[in-house]
């Protein structure tokens, strides 16, 4: 039991801890993201790309593989904050609550995150101008205009969606531009200017004479492939349906088509495009432990800095 208690108390394990839990979180933030498995499997070793699954951000931080070293330096901390304190009673020591304040502060910090973890709720809702979505119960947003400005040399240099709110049916907010260092904040809710796409419009005949219509990222199987909507691009001749031909996780081959041209058993009538913004409408219930954690800490430096003050002059 000594052992073990030496152990949890250990710094040499806070400091491996805290390195593993920041290379995971930064592999996990790197990882690119809403690929499909054959993508990853085409650039990167059959071993790594189970790594990047299991480190799939969508997943990692409510996963065992992140959970697990949180919870192990989680029972560190506790341990050495409560061991200092019992050795500092019981030596009669004098009496300096900074550093407990700073060890408290980083607990609650930690249960903000496992909060976080467990309880944030994110969805990216992609509109084009006069669509709605409803983004909770109460609240609904309607795109009033989105605005795609770039730099001199064509490099994307701000994405601008400019929303009205509606609550309960009635209006909140008459405009608001989202940016995407200024998102929306409403009760409980906070709205980001996530991404910018466009998507494909396809509308395909039958020989029955049916159409079909579809948008990027939808597909067709036919026989043993299946054919994947993945682009709508501009040329000369007109806009062009570019389908990707998958033979189970393996791309087989590249087609790009025109109006009247065939695939499988459809006919392409027409391909056109339109401008998606990307909002993402995010829910975080740790954002009050996050706050009270960061004020415990503040208290901690500074009731730290003052002692030590007081100390030195005397």
């Amino acid at each position: 039991m000594n052992a073990l208690y030496r152990f949890l108390k250990s710094v040499r394990l806070a400091v491996v801890l805290i390195l593993v839990i920041t290379a995971l979180s930064l592999l996990a933030t790197l990882v690119p993201q809403g690929r499909p498995d054959a993508w990853y499997q085409e650039r990167f070793p059959r071993t790594l790309v189970t790594l990047i699954r299991l480190v799939s951000f969508d997943r990692f931080f409510s996963s065992a593989i992140f959970l697990v070293p949180v919870f192990l330096f989680t029972v560190n901390l506790g341990v050495c904050a409560a061991d200092r304190l019992i050795t500092r009673e019981r030596n009669k020591a004098k009496r300096r609550h900074g550093p407990d304040l700073i060890h408290i502060g980083l607990l609650v910090l930690i249960a903000g995150g496992l909060v976080t973890a467990l309880g944030r709720q994110e969805k990216t809702w992609p509109l084009a101008v006069g669509e709605d979505a409803a983004i909770s119960p109460s609240y609904a947003l309607h795109l009033l205009s989105f605005q795609f400005l770039k730099y001199d040399n064509g490099t994307p240099k701000e994405w601008i969606s400019t929303v009205s709110v509606t609550r309960d049916g009635k209006q909140e907010i008459a405009s608001f531009p989202i940016e995407v260092n200024r998102p929306l904040r409403l009760q409980g809710i906070s709205v980001y200017q996530a991404s910018w796409e466009t998507e494909g419009i396809l509308e395909l005949g039958t020989k029955g004479g049916q159409r079909v219509k579809a948008s990027t990222g939808q597909g067709f199987q036919d026989g043993d492939s299946f054919w994947y909507f993945a682009d709508a691009r501009q040329e000369r001749a007109g806009w062009m349906a570019v389908f990707q031909e998958y033979k189970g996780n393996t791309l087989a081959s590249t087609r790009a088509l025109g109006a009247g041209e065939t695939i499988g058993p459809f006919t392409v009538e027409s391909v056109s495009a339109r401008e998606l913004t990307g909002l993402k409408v995010v829910k975080d219930p740790g954002r009050g432990p996050f706050l009270a954690a960061l004020l415990l800490i503040l208290s901690g430096l500074c009731l730290t800095f003052f002692q030590k003050r007081g100390e030195a002059a005397a």
